[in-house]
């Protein structure tokens, strides 16, 4: 409940004190809003482009639809906010039962608690906006458990209902089929296996090209370092390892081994003691990892959410794996571990990176002197204009003002000076395109009003323009 409160708390506060980004909270927002009022997932936000398109071309995500009750009780972004603390926080009743399960005293079961909620990538991911895939941390938690007590079904209905998040979730899945086969249980492995590829391949092939109108999956493109397309990808995992390990070289390698200890670290690397129960997260480690694409790979980001019960789980069964004896040393170094890269990596207060977590890490985002929880002054006086834009017209709007003004089916996000056909625009130099540049942002102003607009309302570093 604390952990809840505190996660909660400081996710509002970010997006009241205007963090919260167009990518990702107000795609979501909007196409829970567009469903609710007869648009099924309409979005003009999640592939930044101008006509109205389908959430579900981007990410095939299902499960934003049980959201739809309590955003329609409150159709605001901060349900989702309220949503994913939730279900972050849910996430640690399953490794609480792993560690019950396998570790006999109740002190060792707590300290695995406390390193699921004080997890360094954890912290990260509940302040950042709300992402769809953080649904899914909860039942792969409680695949783990199901496929470590060797209960077969429950531990299929929760990777389905994790597969429902998003589409990767599949590749997560032949994990665990893997895994099934090391226990022995080859024909459920089959299956699972069978099962996963199926669903990944129907999906990206069938399922999101179809709601993007014959357009491919898009985000391939992140593994162009491994081939062109599915079957070349695959062709250099199975045939070509070292051109596999030439990629998993690149990039930001430091990154890349934060992210690896931030999730095994506390753990004191004793997943590795773990056989089988370590194999469901090399898929999501394999995707991640390979990436061209940087975000992937660090814990500063959501798309690493998945992992966090994948590590924990395969953790605790290297500690249970130890004699008694050791596994109670172990257990304080595990906490003393959880508590250094809680503070030397997470995102929490009295963390090092909490300003990092809560500003997303762009510079310059908090003018100097300005407390990071406090919203700027600038903005108060202009907010009276941008209340009075009508809620039918269209606005166009740099970060991060586009999660401000939800609610509507005409929301751009202005990327470059392509205002779409918006009726408003709304200029703030706090965007890390401009990243408070003050020359810069009157150029943008004449720019804009260049296109047809008038400017009817300013402030520092801000400005609301109305076409002619």
């Amino acid at each position: 409940m604390l952990a809840a409160i505190l996660f909660g708390a400081l996710a509002l506060l970010r997006h009241w004190t205007f963090h919260s980004t167009a990518s990702d909270l107000a795609v979501f927002d909007q196409v829970l809003w567009n469903t609710i009022h007869g648009r099924f997932m309409e979005s003009t936000l999640s592939l930044a482009r101008c006509e109205p398109h389908s959430f579900f071309g981007d990410h095939f995500s299902p499960a934003l639809l049980l959201l739809l009750p309590p955003y329609a009780v409150f159709p605001h972004p901060e349900t989702l906010i309220v949503v994913q603390t939730i279900s972050l926080v849910l996430g640690v009743w399953p490794i609480y039962l792993f560690a019950r399960r396998f570790l006999a005293a109740s002190d060792q079961r707590l300290v695995w608690v406390a390193a699921y909620l004080l997890s360094a990538p954890l912290s990260f991911i509940a302040l950042y906006d709300f992402h769809e895939i953080t649904l899914a941390v909860a039942p792969l938690g409680f695949a783990m458990y199901f496929l470590a007590t060797r209960r077969t079904l429950p531990m299929i209905l929760s990777l389905v209902i994790a597969l429902l998040a998003k589409e990767e979730v599949a590749l997560i899945g032949v994990g665990f089929g893997v895994a099934l086969a090391f226990q022995g249980r080859w024909r459920s492995s089959a299956i699972v296996i069978i099962g996963s590829v199926v669903a990944f391949v129907v999906t990206l092939k069938i399922i999101i090209p179809a709601f993007a109108a014959g357009a491919p999956y898009q985000y391939l493109g992140r593994y162009a370092s491994l081939g062109r397309d599915e079957g070349e990808i695959a062709r250099t995992l199975l045939l070509d390892p070292l051109r596999a390990l030439r990629v998993l070289g690149k990039g930001e390698v430091g990154s890349k081994v934060v992210f690896v200890l931030s999730l095994f670290g506390p753990g004191l690397g004793l997943a590795l003691r773990s056989k089988w129960a370590l194999v469901p997260a090399l898929p999501p480690l394999g995707y991640l990892m390979l990436s061209d694409y940087g975000g992937e790979h660090t814990l500063h980001n959501q798309y690493g959410a998945p992992l966090i019960p994948l590590a924990l789980c395969a953790s605790i069964l290297g500690v249970a794996a130890l004699g008694d004896r050791w596994r109670r040393r172990v257990t304080r170094g595990v906490l003393a571990s959880t508590l250094f890269f809680a503070f030397a990596f997470g995102g929490l207060p009295l963390s090092l990176n909490f300003a990092d977590a809560f500003l997303r890490g762009e510079p310059d985002r908090a003018p100097s002197g300005q407390p990071i929880l406090a919203r700027e002054p600038r903005y108060e006086p202009f907010l009276a204009a941008v209340r009075v834009i009508p809620a039918d017209a269209a606005v166009s709007s740099r970060d991060f003002f586009t999660t401000q003004i939800p609610q509507r089916r005409s929301n751009y996000n202005l990327v470059g000076l392509d205002v779409c056909d918006a009726q408003y625009v709304i200029l703030d130099y706090a965007a890390p395109s401009v990243n408070r540049d003050v020359a810069k942002h009157l150029a943008e102003v004449a720019a804009v009003k260049s296109l047809g607009f008038d400017e009817i309302a300013s402030g520092e570093g801000l400005s609301l323009l109305r076409r002619r």
